[in-house]
């Protein structure tokens, strides 16, 4: 069937009840179609006529893109499941809380109802809120086509800011992680003009365990200041088996605006953002350190 909604152009609508089927329309459409679950950045994207798609496949039927599973020591999360399954679930708030923790932020309760975690990765913004929580999880995709299925690391999904890596006959099915240990601490903090509906400005995750009173196995990564959202390596190395004094988390602080300046270049808004991610990335550290006192 045809659709023409408000001043959207016309196109194509697809309801496939089989991933065989959903796979089999993409490749039809010849990189011609988008998929479609919440809409929550497509519909948007779709009236400014910044896509202009002949055909919708809409996925929200596929049972194989639903629901949040533990198994053999990992969190699988389907596609299609949306913020507010995922921060109200007491299992990744138990093994994957970082994820939770940036998931409960995004917009207001109503995105957050309809917006689904596949949709924040593929959309492939810069700011996405999930995705420095999930490049943290060593996350990884399963993605699906009519002829194939692989697992990406999700960075290997993001191509540049708003595209994704994905072939057009290719689908992302579910997102898994290996669960954190309970000694596992992690923060996420996000930065906007206003506490809801507003696209973050900058934000951060970060996790770590301690080890003899050293920081082990740290990784962190922020988002909405890179070109494409990815782990920072040099403050990662630069922590890694040393105990957090506060000298040395202030350098770390120094140590993050410097590896982004690096990778994005000098920009007017530079003068802004560099102390307030050095500030944001401190009040994070402090957070995760209090709570790994009280995981004591």
């Amino acid at each position: 069937m045809t659709y023409c909604v408000d001043m959207i152009l016309p196109f194509d609508y697809q309801t496939p009840k089989t991933l065989k089927e959903a796979c089999r329309l993409l490749g039809e459409a010849k990189g011609k179609a988008k998929v479609i679950a919440g809409g929550t950045d497509l519909v948007i994207r779709l009236r400014n006529e910044e896509e202009k798609p002949d055909l919708l496949v809409d996925v929200t039927c596929l049972e194989e893109l639903k629901g949040i599973e533990e198994s053999d020591g990992t969190l699988s999360i389907g596609a299609t499941v949306t913020h507010s399954e995922i921060s109200d679930s007491s299992i990744v708030k138990r093994y994957g809380s970082v994820l939770a923790k940036a998931a409960s932020q995004i917009g207001s309760p109503q995105i957050r109802n309809l917006g689904t975690i596949g949709g924040n990765i593929i959309n492939a913004s810069p700011a996405a809120d999930t995705l420095p929580a999930l490049m943290v999880l060593n996350a990884v995709g399963r993605v699906v086509s009519s002829e194939s299925e692989r697992e990406v690391p999700v960075r290997q999904l993001l191509e540049s800011p708003y595209k994704s890596a994905l072939k057009p006959d290719e689908l992302l099915v579910r997102i898994q992680f290996k669960k954190l240990s309970q000694d596992t601490c992690c923060s996420f903090h996000r930065l906007a003009r206003r506490e809801a509906m507003a696209i973050a400005r900058m934000s951060l995750a970060l996790l770590f365990r301690m080890r003899d009173g050293n920081i082990s196995d740290f990784r962190f990564s922020p988002g909405a200041v890179l070109p494409v959202p990815d782990r920072l390596e040099e403050v990662e190395t630069f922590l890694e088996g040393r105990s957090p004094e506060e000298d040395l988390l202030r350098a770390a602080a120094c140590k993050v605006s410097e590896a982004i300046v690096k990778r994005s270049g000098i920009r007017p808004s530079t003068s802004y953002k560099a102390p307030v991610i050095e500030a944001l990335f401190l009040r994070a550290m402090r957070e995760a350190m209090q709570q790994c006192q009280s995981n004591k």
